[in-house]
């Protein structure tokens, strides 16, 4: 995250989404399976959670045998990170800027929800492209396009990317939180351009459990998008 005013609402919001992150039904059970099922095995892997919040993916991948480094600009939700998952790394800074880490550092990155409040996401997927030896991946879920162009005020021209702000009321106190929307070849097209390879575009629908959480949202989730989940590999040394 590289807005000011994005990093502030993450640390107003970090008390409620560190208590609330697993139980909210759009996270817990249609996002964080989506993540789940785009995820290789990360025994062993040195993984960079990018924009890792406050650390429940970062738990996950901890509990499944990655070594794990979760970076994120807000100090709130870093220090709820340390405390869900001791065993991990954990490093502040911001994504639409370069990289704290050495080339070829990580196996893989994994983020969840994180790159739609980065404003430019050229210079961010050459840095990643940059951390990630051969052979490695990157994973990441955003908003879905189609979801923003839809759903957010005064949205007219779906091919434009521009800044777009919301009022979470999950977590809380309401919060005006910004990001940055885009069109779906702006979220792929960046990372072809460095070298990463599509290996899969994932559309959630959501689980039963989510249906039994909230059976109203459920409906509604089943039949229009709101996530979007991609995977590329970096093609090893020829």
């Amino acid at each position: 995250m590289t807005d000011d005013e994005v990093r502030a609402a993450y640390d107003r919001l970090a008390a409620g989404y560190d208590a609330d992150g697993d139980t909210k039904p759009s996270n817990a059970y249609l996002e964080r399976p989506a993540m789940r099922a785009l995820l290789p095995t990360v025994e062993g892997t040195t993984v960079l959670d990018a924009g890792c919040g406050a650390g429940h993916l970062t738990a996950e991948l901890v509990a499944d045998g990655a070594h794990v480094v979760g970076l994120d600009s807000s100090a709130e939700m870093l220090r709820f990170a340390r405390e869900r998952a001791p065993d991990a790394a954990f490093v502040r800074a911001d994504l639409g800027t370069p990289l704290p880490f050495d080339a070829g550092a990580f196996g893989g990155v994994a983020s969840s929800l994180a790159f739609h409040y980065v404003p430019d996401w050229g210079p961010l997927f050459a840095e990643l492209a940059r951390v990630v030896r051969p052979g490695g991946w990157l994973t990441f879920t955003v908003q879905h396009p189609h979801a923003d162009f839809v759903e957010y005020d005064g949205v007219e021209n779906y091919h434009k990317t521009e800044r777009v702000s919301a009022t979470w009321t999950s977590f809380g106190s309401p919060i005006e939180v910004p990001a940055y929307r885009r069109p779906l070849e702006s979220m792929i097209t960046p990372a072809l351009d460095v070298g990463f390879r599509l290996d899969r575009l994932f559309e959630p629908t959501p689980t039963d459990d989510y249906r039994a959480a909230d059976p109203e949202r459920y409906e509604y989730e089943a039949t229009n998008p709101n996530f979007l989940g991609l995977r590329f590999d970096v093609p090893t040394d020829e």
